[in-house]
């Protein structure tokens, strides 16, 4: 039985500093604790408005 994990991509954005600013606020709003996890689920919710579901 092998005890890898699967790795996950990264991928790297540039947002200005203000845009970061706004973003990080209404993470928190929405009781995301930080950015990435936030975005994922924004991303998440998108494609399944698009009617495909996500993996992983």
């Amino acid at each position: 039985m092998s005890t890898q994990k699967a790795k996950t991509d990264q991928y790297q954005i540039r947002l200005s500093h203000e845009f970061r600013i706004q973003l990080e606020e209404q993470a928190r709003k929405d009781g995301d604790s930080t950015l990435a996890t936030w975005l994922k689920r924004i991303l998440r919710k998108e494609l399944q408005s698009r009617g495909i579901e996500p993996k992983g």
